[in-house]
């Protein structure tokens, strides 16, 4: 029987660093464009099994993963989670609904560019507060496409700072990401106490990206001369009629039962978030009976895939102890107070998280934190650690597309809509946003605790 890598708390080095250069593989194969995305981790998720199984057969400590123990790396939750909101979204498609709202964005904001993206991103920021960021992006990068395209502002530059805010609004709450919702949980953190440390610094680094992209996008947003506004505004309405109302008002109805269980879900044994949008799926497909085979051709499996393949190769790494090493050195280089101990974790989390996505990261740390928080005389049973763990992962999400379940679907909605967004254009500008949130969260986290 194939045995885990990490045998009776051993980790094996040769193991662990076949699993690092795997994926450092696959990270350079998506950097330099070599391969696509989801190929590139399809193919490393596959040399993780092979090794395990081939190699590992002549050699037991290099059974870096066995197939079950790869499935259980996967998060499923994630998974069924952007697959029922993909089918919410390619129902709602069928409406007509994006451009509908698209024509009553563009006549609220009168047709000015940075207005409309201004609201747009007011409105990615409270709603990822209030819901799992990867929902918010599902429903709102295609109603983007569609006001970035009616403007003709390429997308990217409406698309990309939303999702980054998206990142930094679900930081604010407990339930708006994977790793606010992993540490606030670990602590027993209330959703009040939880909002009173983390949604002041939320908001600052909000403002602070509104700066940046002011900055960044100052040549790319330019205001359409009136003549072109009136053509746009011409366009905008001649296809922008609700169609099929009777799906609207079922999906709509569906869609707002499923929000009220994402809310409710505690008072159920804690429903994960994935069981939640696959079952609104499910009844909407009962009760509207749509064409199934197109409605699935509408899903993206090419980003469900990618997303697959990736948490194989990651939990590889986790499963070898690479993960863990790599949080662990936060221990030995932190010092002796608890401000360079927080920094230090705020920049190692982020720069983590931006190579191997902050979910495992934010997992594989939370040992650290605890032994930082308890070892650290200066700290004084203080959760200042556990702030930096979650800023630094959320912030550093923000850096590169594999940094964070919303960037990597946002990523394969503009691929749907025909627009591929590259890792460098991505980094080129999700970087200098990192940069400034990160040095506004160490200040905060030093002038704060």
């Amino acid at each position: 029987m194939l045995q885990s890598a990490a045998v009776a708390g051993e980790t094996y080095l040769m193991a662990a660093l076949v699993a690092s250069g795997i994926f450092l593989l696959v990270f350079i194969a998506i950097s330099f464009h070599l391969l696509h995305e989801t190929a590139a981790a399809l193919l490393g998720a596959a040399a993780v099994l092979l090794t395990t199984y081939i190699w590992g057969h002549f050699n037991p400590r290099m059974q870096m993963l066995t197939f079950d123990k790869a499935m259980s790396f996967v998060d499923w939750n994630v998974i069924f989670l952007i697959m029922g909101m993909m089918i919410f979204v390619a129902i709602l498609a069928q409406t007509n609904i994006f451009r509908w709202l698209a024509f009553r964005f563009y006549n609220a904001n009168r047709g000015k560019p940075w207005r409309l993206l201004a609201s747009l991103l007011l409105l990615t920021a409270v709603t990822s507060a209030l819901l799992n960021d990867v929902t918010v992006i599902l429903l709102l990068v295609p109603l983007t496409i569609q006001i970035a395209l009616a403007l003709d502002i390429h997308p990217f530059t409406f698309v990309i700072p939303e999702v980054l805010i998206s990142n930094i609004g679900g930081s604010a709450t407990l339930i708006g990401n994977p790793p606010s919702t992993i540490v606030g949980s670990h602590i027993n953190a209330s959703f009040a106490h939880y909002l009173a440390n983390m949604g002041p610094i939320a908001l600052i680094c909000m403002l602070a990206l509104f700066v940046v992209v002011r900055i960044q996008y100052r040549n790319d947003i330019q205001p359409a001369a009136p003549e072109a506004r009136a053509s746009l505004l011409e366009r905008l309405a001649a296809d922008s009629d609700i169609r099929q109302h009777d799906i609207l008002l079922k999906t709509t109805i569906v869609l707002v039962f499923t929000f009220i269980l994402f809310f409710a879900a505690d008072s159920f044994d804690n429903i994960p978030p994935g069981v939640v949008a696959i079952s609104g799926a499910a009844l909407l497909i009962a009760w509207v009976r749509p064409d199934v085979d197109h409605m699935l051709r509408e899903v993206d499996w090419t980003t469900l895939l990618f997303f697959i393949g990736l948490f194989v190769v990651v939990g590889a790494m986790d499963n070898t102890g690479a993960i863990n090493w790599l949080a662990t050195q936060i221990v030995h280089l932190a010092g002796k107070t608890a401000h360079g101990a927080a920094v230090l974790t705020t920049w190692v989390s982020a720069f983590a998280s931006a190579i191997v996505a902050n979910i495992p990261f934010t997992v594989a740390a939370l040992p650290v934190a605890d032994s930082l928080t308890q070892n650290l005389p200066a700290t004084g049973g203080s959760e200042i650690i556990y702030w930096a763990l979650i800023l630094g992962a959320d912030l550093g999400g923000n850096a590169t597309y594999l940094g964070s379940a919303p960037n990597i679907v946002a990523v394969g909605l503009l691929a749907q809509a025909g627009y591929r967004l590259t890792f460098r254009r991505f980094a080129r500008d999700g970087l200098a946003v990192t940069l400034v949130t990160l040095v506004l969260a160490s200040l905060w986290l030093i002038i704060r605790y």
